[in-house]
């Protein structure tokens, strides 16, 4: 499976005074971008104490990498050309990820990624602000008229396997990311084990596992699972998300404090 990916570089400060414009954050999409690559670098939070945990996944899909797309941080608040941005020709791709990308240029996405091949668009929000509930509906429209599958997950972290999208589900199988699933060992009420089937995008779910081993099984573990989950850390918005009743951060709270305790559960029944 080839995937595409689209972001922002890294805003300047010279950025963030131009007029008429709007600046597009990188934080989130290179914490994505460096998780797909395993970098050595994306998790830093055990210090000199670093196991290299990661390792044992085999996480690096670079190859896998068919192109990556890189748009100026600083855009005018209206796009009149989006194309003027892309080359004239993208690589054969089958997923398209578009981060935190301006949403007249979102718009122009289906026809463009539909003539490389891609047969699915992955549009997660981290933030309120990144996709309007009338781009969604825009995009939802196209790729029902161009047959290709569709995701907006929020947080990234929520995004799971349906029926309905063959594609997608591929790909949360062949990178290992999207909503969170672990497996466990639990032995005299204390976590010896755990596995990562499927990692958030960000790679935290590897970081919070790494640090559960050998921590007690209580009424406390929630608050263990929150203070690594948090000591990675997560990135997402605390800004209030009206469409979903919270923070998009809570949720990706939620979403790994569900997938932890699903996994602890079934350990002690076994």
């Amino acid at each position: 499976m080839k995937l595409f990916i689209i972001l922002s570089k890294t805003p300047k400060p010279e950025d963030y005074n131009k007029p008429f414009s709007s600046v597009f954050d990188n934080t989130y999409a290179l914490r994505f971008l460096k998780n797909l690559q395993d970098n050595p670098n994306l998790c830093t939070g055990c210090g000199d104490k670093c196991t290299h945990c990661r390792r044992v996944y085999h996480l690096d899909k670079t190859s896998d990498i068919a192109g990556i797309l890189k748009l100026p941080a600083a855009l005018p608040f209206y796009v009149d050309n989006p194309l003027k941005y892309f080359p004239e020709k993208l690589p054969r791709h089958d997923v398209v990820v578009a981060i935190n990308v301006h949403e007249d240029i979102l718009l122009t996405l289906p026809e463009i990624i539909n003539k490389s091949g891609a047969k699915a668009i992955i549009i997660p929000s981290e933030h309120p602000d990144w996709v309007s509930k009338w781009i969604r509906l825009e995009i939802k429209r196209k790729c029902d008229r161009l047959k290709m599958e569709f995701a907006f997950p929020k947080p990234f972290c929520s995004l799971d396997e349906k029926e309905e999208t063959p594609t997608i589900n591929k790909f949360i199988n062949h990178f290992k990311i999207g909503k969170p699933k672990v497996t466990a060992t639990i032995k005299d009420g204390i976590i010896k084990k755990i596995k990562v089937l499927v990692s958030a995008p960000c790679g935290d779910t590897y970081f919070v596992a790494h640090n559960l081993i050998n921590e007690k099984l209580d009424e406390n573990i929630d608050r263990k699972i929150g203070k690594y989950w948090h000591s990675y850390p997560c990135v997402a918005s605390m800004k209030m998300d009206y469409e979903i009743g919270d923070t998009i951060l809570h949720i990706g709270g939620y979403i790994h404090y569900n997938a932890f305790n699903e996994a602890f559960l079934k350990a002690r029944s076994d």
